[in-house]
């Protein structure tokens, strides 16, 4: 537990970081100083959030500006297209600025009297690393969303894996959101109101109904790799 919490905090750290900043290994140095002497649960879902949050906005920008330069208000209005309406300037802003000291993004020279970024290089290769990533269990659903906003930057075989991973979390998930219903239902002691059953019934039939537009896009790689290689496509079935 202690080395993931020194992960996560040293990624956040040199996320935050610019390419110049010296870095903990460079220093010689672990990021213990970040972690508190007094951990608590909610410390460590605090910074896992956090990361998750910034590794959300970074994708989501990266993939915006790869379809075109964009200003901060432009890529506002697409965030909150994908439902990402959380997102505030106060948060885009400063991703704006981290990313380009970075170097992943840098200014264009436009007309416009709003400042306008395009990916470079660095951008693209990060962009393929956020997207490529594996799936875990705790991806939520709207980073595997966002995922498959830019899928069409992805090659068939890549998207099958990352479908098909993403399958299997869904079916855990239904399967235990079933098997705590039928265990809170069995219950004899304990009062169980009405809107509890309903919230865990509902988990469940949204895990099921994700699995089954999921299935759907499984199909629709699999057509697509078969129809440009029949004798690989048979591996994937």
């Amino acid at each position: 537990m202690i080395e993931w919490a020194v992960s996560i905090a040293s990624g956040i750290r040199n996320l935050l970081a610019g390419p110049d900043s010296v870095t903990d290994r460079e220093q010689g140095q672990t990021s213990m100083s970040l972690i508190p002497l007094d951990m608590t649960p909610s410390w460590w879902q605090a910074i896992s959030n956090r990361y998750n949050e910034i590794i959300l906005l970074d994708l989501a920008i990266l993939g915006f500006l790869k379809e075109e330069p964009r200003h901060g208000y432009d890529l506002k209005r697409r965030l909150a297209d994908l439902g990402l309406r959380s997102v505030s300037f106060g948060s885009l802003y400063p991703a704006l600025r981290r990313l380009d000291r970075h170097r992943l993004i840098e200014a264009v020279d436009s007309q416009q009297r709003k400042k306008v970024y395009q990916i470079t290089a660095a951008g693209e290769a990060r962009f393929r690393e956020l997207i490529e990533g594996r799936t875990t269990e705790d991806e939520d659903d709207r980073s595997f969303n966002l995922r498959v906003a830019f899928f069409r930057y992805v090659d068939p075989e890549t998207r099958l894996e990352l479908l098909e991973r993403r399958r299997m979390i869904l079916a855990d998930r239904a399967s235990d959101a079933r098997a705590s219903l039928h265990e809170t239902m069995s219950r004899t002691r304990a009062r169980i109101d009405r809107y509890t059953v309903s919230l865990i019934e509902r988990g469940a039939h949204r895990a099921e109904a994700d699995i089954a537009w999921i299935d759907e896009l499984i199909e629709t790689e699999q057509a697509v790799i078969h129809h440009r290689n029949p004798t690989e496509a048979r591996m994937h079935e």
